[in-house]
């Protein structure tokens, strides 16, 4: 019974209206940030200079003393035993610059890369579930040695994104496509404890997004009779806390990062959406975020090995991602649902001052004996250093 109860969110929520899915989708993908940072399993908040650029703590950015200029495009997939959907794209650019001060370090970025893809599908006896979009973040960061060894970084980003979703049954379509704007601040501190040793912390403030629904449902025993609808509603991420630490030896790094979400804080807000007896529909969703999600908490964990005398770089990730619902029909969905995901990634030196880099990512999620599984595939290239580039 359990494994059908995801997949039965997923669809209702279309078929019925707003509900605490809606409130979830566009915080529940796969993440991106940069080809580097994922192919170390995103455990990236003490990364410091290790994975230059985007990482989930901007703090990180004043450990980087050169400056740095990055692109990358990717391949995505998800697969299923009955269907399968793909993704492929320009994936986002990143500037890091370095700034002279008198004393200590002061490092800006500015970028744009998409941070989180949506792709699934699903199909039964009943119908059949096809999601394919994404949300992309344009940001500004900064950060400085606040201290000898101490750095503090902000990021700020605006969010801008679509999810298109068909439900295809046996007399129906169901056609939803959501838009989303919004923005977030993310701000972190890095300390840097001996060469070998260091721990991160950022905080992700609550995101805030505002969602302009598309809906259009087809019957198709009635003429091709058609209903449509536009919804607008908002929606509001719970802080996320990160935590971590790096052990940075000769020839091989080791990183860890903690992700900690209490779902059940998540809001949605609408003045229009209201139930027939006039009540506001988000008194009664947010009653039900409440009852049906908790908290959770996500582990990651990379490698980063340089080999010797060799130009290459090699890296490898482990990420555990729980889902947010909580026990359904007394049965835990939160084990049958959980991702697990193994990334591996290699860099190679061109020359001084080019690199380009590489990333495998594969998720595994099991739904009603399925295999079902989220793919993708990065490339980037990097130019650092150069002469004359940066002044």
């Amino acid at each position: 019974m359990k494994k059908y109860v995801f997949i039965f969110f997923i669809i209702s929520s279309q078929i019925f209206g707003q509900n605490p899915i809606d409130a979830l989708r566009p915080f529940w993908g796969y993440e991106y940030s940069q080809v580097l940072s994922n192919s170390i399993g995103n455990a990236t908040v003490a990364s410091g200079y290790i994975t230059p650029g985007l990482t989930s703590n901007p703090a990180n950015l004043a450990a980087i003393q050169f400056g740095y200029f990055q692109l990358n495009f990717s391949n995505s997939g998800y697969n299923s035993n009955s269907s399968s959907v793909t993704n492929t794209g320009f994936n986002g650019i990143d500037l890091v610059h370095p700034v002279k001060v008198f004393r200590g370090r002061l490092v800006y970025s500015l970028g744009a890369h998409k941070k989180t893809d949506f792709i699934s599908n699903y199909q039964n006896n009943i119908s059949r579930f096809n999601e394919k979009g994404k949300l992309t973040s344009y940001h500004m960061a900064a950060a400085l040695e606040f201290a000898r060894n101490v750095y503090l970084g902000a990021d700020f980003n605006f969010l801008y994104g679509d999810n298109e979703m068909t439900v295809l049954g046996n007399d129906k379509t169901y056609y939803y496509k959501p838009r989303y704007s919004g923005s977030n601040i993310t701000l972190g501190l890095l300390h840097i404890l001996s060469k070998n040793f260091q721990y991160g912390l950022s905080v992700d403030m609550p995101t805030s997004l505002s969602v302009k629904e598309e809906y259009i449902e087809t019957n198709y025993y009635s003429d091709g009779n058609t209903f449509s609808q536009v919804y607008n509603y908002e929606t509001l991420k719970p802080i996320t806390f990160h935590f971590g630490v790096a052990l940075l030896l000769k020839s091989v790094n080791f990183f860890y990062e903690g992700k900690q979400t209490d779902w059940s804080n998540l809001e949605f807000d609408s003045n229009e959406i209201i139930e027939l007896d006039g009540t506001p529909a988000s008194i009664l969703i947010n009653e039900e975020i409440r009852n049906i999600y908790n908290a959770t908490t996500s582990h990651h964990f990379g490698t980063a090995i340089k080999l010797r005398d060799t130009p290459i770089n090699l890296f490898s990730g482990y990420q555990y991602i729980p889902t947010p619902f909580n026990s359904v029909d007394q049965e835990n969905i939160n084990e049958v649902f959980a991702r697990y995901a193994y990334n591996f990634g290699i860099s190679l030196s061109l020359q001084k001052n080019i690199t380009i880099q590489g990333s495998y990512e594969n998720y595994n999620v099991d739904i009603n004996d399925e295999s079902n599984n989220f793919e993708r595939i990065s490339i980037g290239m990097s130019l650092h250093d150069l002469a004359g580039f940066w002044n």
